[in-house]
């Protein structure tokens, strides 16, 4: 990942030497679909960071699932559920621009807790706790603009569950929305003044 050639014509560039370029503070909502023990879920997300050349962002998040999720049953007949919270850091890195679409590259790590509860098979509460994670998520995502200030955004990945009595809480997730940049819409609402004077 050391050097990309851009779509329209620019020059060889990397990571490395984005960092050199205008930083900006970006900040937003990360929010992907995933499974947790066979359950269809979301995590949601809020994260700030600093962007280097509209094209690298370094990221610091908080993440989690509010509700409890899993169906995982063990050899015993017991039901675990799951609350996920932890924090997080993280990259994206925007290595190729054709025109309106381009491909980014995603990669965050975390730590933080599952609390759980232990069912039996007739819904009493056995056991409850939380477990230390350490949760790894790694994808590529895919943007087409819109507009200047719009973007649709799509994308996939898997995360991986460190600390071996918590891996079954790894899967894959998907990612679809729209990124929308208040700042651009505000500079388009100000050209499409002038323009009409």
């Amino acid at each position: 990942m050391l050097s990309f050639v851009k779509g329209y014509s620019q020059i060889i560039t990397n990571p490395f030497e984005t960092l050199k370029e205008k930083k900006e503070i970006v900040y937003g909502l990360d929010n992907r679909r995933t499974h947790i023990h066979q359950q269809q879920t979301v995590i949601f997300g809020l994260y700030s960071g600093i962007s280097f050349g509209k094209k690298l962002r370094l990221k610091i998040g908080i993440n989690g699932i509010p509700f409890e999720v899993g169906k995982f049953v063990d050899d015993n007949g017991i039901l675990k559920r799951n609350r996920l919270l932890f924090v997080s850091i993280g990259e994206e890195y925007d290595f190729f621009q054709l025109n309106k679409f381009g491909i980014t590259t995603y990669l965050q790590a975390g730590i933080g807790n599952n609390f759980y509860r232990q069912l039996n098979t007739s819904g009493t509460e056995v056991n409850k706790g939380r477990e230390l994670i350490i949760p790894i998520e790694t994808g590529l995502h895919f943007s087409y603009d819109l507009k200047s200030y719009l973007k649709l955004k799509t994308g996939f990945g898997w995360r991986f569950v460190a600390q071996k009595k918590s891996r079954e809480l790894s899967g894959y997730y998907v990612k679809l929305g729209l990124i929308f940049n208040l700042k651009k819409f505000n500079e388009s609402r100000a050209e499409n003044k002038i323009t009409n004077r």
